[in-house]
């Protein structure tokens, strides 16, 4: 065997050993936040993105439950940043909202975004519902988010840890 035949074998060992590290540290967060949230309803990203086809876009009010430096990177389109704070705000879309209108909230991987969906359903919103894996599974699974108005796949990593459930060369 060629020492670069070895070599491709060995990367191909190491990205198979990744993507099996990646889909168990999913499979246990997505329990967690489950377990964690469990009164809250989640939307997996290929049904939002069939929904989203489907709908104009201002049935649903998108709400972003990451920081600004997050945000600022990129988001869904016409999503409002409600950061990710304790406080829920009273203004903005959300103050203008019928208790009865679709909200989605994302963040970088469901579990800000699950606390803010727990607390708007305290408050009545009963359609409130978190995007599965946030962002990062949306990116994951090839849907684009965009930056200034334009279409991108880049997303905040959040940290160097949950960067890690970013699939490489999105």
């Amino acid at each position: 065997q060629s020492r670069s035949s070895a070599a491709s074998d060995v990367y191909k060992r190491q990205a198979v050993g990744w993507y099996a590290m990646q889909s168990f540290v999913w499979f246990w967060l997505k329990q967690w936040i489950r377990l964690r949230y469990s009164s809250v309803p989640s939307i997996r990203p290929d049904r939002l993105q069939k929904i989203l086809a489907m709908q104009q876009a201002g049935d649903w009010l998108v709400l972003d439950a990451r920081t600004t430096a997050e945000f600022n990177v990129s988001c869904l389109p016409g999503a409002v940043l409600i950061g990710d704070g304790e406080e829920i705000p009273h203004s903005g879309p959300l103050g203008n909202a019928s208790r009865e209108t679709p909200i989605l909230v994302c963040c970088a991987v469901g579990v800000r975004s699950a606390a803010v969906v727990k607390r708007l359903r305290e408050r009545g919103f009963r359609k409130a519902v978190n995007l599965e894996g946030g962002l990062f599974e949306w990116v994951n699974q090839g849907h684009q988010l965009v930056h200034e108005g334009l279409p991108t796949t880049l997303v905040h990593p959040f940290n160097r840890f949950w960067g890690l459930l970013l699939k490489p060369h999105r």
